[in-house]
């Protein structure tokens, strides 16, 4: 397989962003994904990244600045990382982290902070093979 060629994100990758979230788990149409899209945009502090193998689509990662009051300087998230069932394995999502991590850096973080569910054991061994280390649990309460 070809080695991906990493960059940003444009709005008319919304439909394989769109089947690329909803392949992880979050559904999301073309148009809900073309209007998270221009919101990144527009906010700042935020990126979003592609990875294309022979001109196709085939992951994902954004990114979102932070400031934190436990620890001085800016970090970044993962707030996506997703890579298409077909290039998993091939070394995809490590070039998507690696562009991450080089985001991160150039826009002033010091560390990249992932959050990833109980039953996604595949990408809790991904990530620690990347060096990241498991430091400890999320809560989450949806407010309505």
């Amino acid at each position: 397989m070809t080695s991906p060629t990493i960059r940003p994100a444009q709005l008319g990758d919304a439909p394989i962003l769109a089947r690329l979230m909803t392949a992880l788990g979050y559904p999301s149409t073309d148009c809900e994904m073309q209007t998270r899209l221009g919101q990144l945009n527009k906010a700042g502090g935020y990126g979003a990244l592609v990875a294309e193998i022979d001109g196709d689509v085939v992951g994902l990662i954004g990114l979102a600045l932070g400031l934190s009051l436990d620890q001085d300087g800016a970090h970044a998230r993962i707030i996506a990382l997703v890579v298409a069932e077909h290039c998993r394995g091939a070394g995809v999502g490590q070039a998507l982290l690696t562009a991450g991590e080089a985001w991160a850096r150039e826009h002033g973080a010091d560390r990249l902070i992932v959050n990833s569910a109980h039953q996604r054991e595949h990408a809790h061994h991904f990530y620690e093979t990347q060096g990241y280390r498991d430091t400890g649990l999320r809560f989450v309460k949806t407010l309505g």
